[in-house]
């Protein structure tokens, strides 16, 4: 089998630099234009008149109903693309990406800022919406086991916040302690998970999720790291500020250690 030319290797490699780049830059901007659509909604649905509120409360509801069709086309695309090949398949998967993106966010969006009318559900997307956006970014640039732990992490930090928050509360505080337990759950489950890909050669099924160099062992530590935090959270919801400082030091600790593999 005859092997590539070191200039067909370069032009490849180039060219997968200069794609991962484009959708950096385009998930990027995507975040800003959602923040300042938020903004924009936060000037009329929150801080303006009555007659303007409502407006815009029709626009979020029949918004999110567009936003869903969208989601719906948007998949369909990005699963007809698997059968393309070539320039025709990457145009369409980007295109499926786009609306399966665009769609999400009106549908989350307009349900999250129609149900929260005070103007909670407006506060959290905003929160929201940058948070995604650097996940994105993570995913992008960094390894796949560096965006799983920052992922496991990121929810991590919101979890012991949301718990610290509404531990007084009585409307809030029996569906929060649900939603913890469930969150532990959730990270057992992809230590289970990261066990079968790790047994299988960083595979699951043929399709490769972490890279043949991942330290398993940094996985496994950040996950079980999340799990403890979530565990002290729920017994001890007083410590909740100091848990929040631990699961901070711990992804910037983290995303340290991923940033200098890359180097």
């Amino acid at each position: 089998m005859s092997k590539k030319p070191i200039s067909q290797k370069r032009a490849e490699r180039e060219e997968k630099e200069n794609l991962t780049l484009r959708r950096v830059f385009n998930a990027f901007l995507l975040g800003l234009a959602a923040e300042c659509y938020l903004l924009i909604v936060y000037r009329g649905y929150v801080a303006g008149y009555v007659d303007t509120m409502l407006t815009w409360y029709h626009v979020l509801r029949w918004g999110a109903l567009a936003g869903l069709i969208a989601a719906v086309v948007g998949g369909v695309i990005l699963y007809l693309s698997k059968k393309k090949t070539g320039k025709k398949a990457r145009t369409m998967s980007m295109a499926g990406s786009l609306c399966l993106g665009i769609g999400l966010f009106l549908a989350v969006s307009g349900w999250v800022m129609t149900q929260f009318t005070d103007g909670t559900g407006v506060t959290a997307m905003c929160i929201l919406v940058p948070v995604v956006t650097v996940l994105a970014l993570v995913y992008l640039l960094y390894q796949h086991e560096c965006f799983l732990c920052t992922t496991a992490l990121a929810c991590v930090l919101f979890t012991v916040w949301i718990r610290g928050a509404s531990a007084a509360s009585v409307t809030w505080g029996v569906p929060v302690i649900v939603g913890a337990v469930v969150g532990a759950v959730l990270l057992v489950a992809a230590a289970a998970l990261v066990r079968k890909v790790q047994q299988n050669e960083g595979k699951l099924k043929d399709i490769r999720i972490f890279s043949v160099e991942c330290d398993y062992r940094i996985v496994y530590a950040t996950l079980g790291a999340g799990l403890v935090c979530v565990l002290a959270a729920l017994a001890l919801p007083t410590l909740t500020y100091y848990v929040m400082w631990v699961a901070g030091i711990l992804l910037f600790a983290e995303l340290v250690y991923y940033t200098t593999k890359l180097m």
